[in-house]
């Protein structure tokens, strides 16, 4: 994550001629880096809860002007993104990668990403972010889920294909035939969006997994492990 104004070199952030010694953790996945400061505590940005309901309304942007949340972008030329990444318009020019963008509360919703135009880019969504903190402030490090389950890309519902013998999934129940309704709070209704629930799950942290078999539609806990 971007810091304004700020210089990141040598496990230190300088910013207005002060030195604060900090760790750096990055995320490879959605390659978000967040710098753990050590020293005196500075008024932070509020995180809004999750992003999953702000296509269609206001960004705000710090020195740039505002923008507007169009919709989500899953894969790029073909090819399947680990996780979704937000459309934004600009009503002016694009915010370097990094920068916070705010709801109508001043409450941190997405962070700019990537620019796709003069007045587009993509952008982060908070619940990345949140993703990202649990991990470094839980056990300082960014780790990965994993429950052992494979899906085909061509087919149009999340259907499991495959169920890793002694996976998480296995222990739970889930078999193979399986259409995956929800995982976590996440609803889903084609294979991006089986790639985008699995990116936030948790190691060690139980997961409700609801399926349709059948006729049938069945709620499974589901514990990821570490993914190596």
């Amino acid at each position: 994550m971007a810091l304004s104004e700020m210089q990141a070199e040598a496990g230190c952030l300088r910013s207005s001629g002060r030195e604060l010694p900090a760790e750096v953790f990055v995320d490879p996945v959605s390659r978000l880096v967040v710098f753990h400061v050590s020293g005196p505590a500075e008024r932070a940005l509020p995180l809004a809860p999750s992003a999953s309901k702000v296509v269609g309304t206001e960004l705000h942007v710090k020195g740039v002007g505002a923008g507007k949340a169009t919709g989500w972008v899953k894969q790029l030329n073909g090819k399947m993104l680990p996780l979704s990444l937000l459309k934004v318009d600009y009503s002016s020019s694009v915010p370097r990668a990094g920068t916070p963008l705010t709801d109508a509360n001043g409450a941190v919703i997405a962070i700019a990403h990537q620019t796709t135009g003069a007045h587009s880019g993509y952008a982060l969504p908070v619940d990345v972010v949140k993703r990202v903190l649990e991990d470094v402030q839980g056990a300082g490090r960014v780790s990965r889920g994993w429950i052992g389950l494979k899906l085909l890309p061509q087919s149009t519902v999340p259907e499991v294909t495959n169920v890793q013998e002694g996976s998480p999934s296995a222990t739970a129940g889930v078999k193979s035939g399986d259409v995956l309704l929800e995982v976590g709070s996440r609803r889903l209704a084609d294979y991006a969006d089986a790639v985008n629930a699995f990116y936030y799950l948790r190691p060690g942290v139980a997961t409700p997994v609801r399926v349709k078999r059948g006729a049938q539609e069945l709620s499974i806990s589901v514990t990821p492990v570490e993914k190596k």
